[in-house]
């Protein structure tokens, strides 16, 4: 019974390896920004900066989280960021929190594991 288990753990470390690999990615830090109610461009990029350190330095790789897009608006060539859901919680959390938007998620992303 005990090498079940022990396998099984192994299956579990594998699985979550295997995520912060080749994670999702689900949000544009554009969207984000948006949602906080930021309506000005340019905003995002100390907080992007931000969790970009904090993922190297916690050796995740950052090219797997943090995807740079072109995107073509109103004429207009943009750059955006696509964000993996780790990537999203590390922006969220390096935002201003003297927005009440982003206390609000930060508040929301703490208490997430909570419930």
């Amino acid at each position: 019974m005990l090498k079940l288990f022990d396998y099984l753990e192994e299956v579990i470390s594998t699985e979550r390896i295997s995520q912060l690999n080749n994670p999702k990615l689900l949000y544009t830090a554009s969207e984000i920004m948006q949602e906080l109610g930021y309506g000005q461009s340019g905003m995002e990029q100390e907080p992007l900066d931000r969790a970009m350190h904090a993922c190297a330095a916690l050796n995740i790789p950052v090219d797997f989280n943090f995807k740079k897009v072109y995107c073509f608006k109103d004429g207009e060539l943009t750059t955006d960021w696509q964000l993996s859901e780790l990537a999203t919680y590390l922006f969220m959390i390096n935002c201003n929190p003297l927005n009440p938007y982003v206390a609000k998620a930060q508040l929301i992303f703490m208490m997430k594991d909570r419930v």
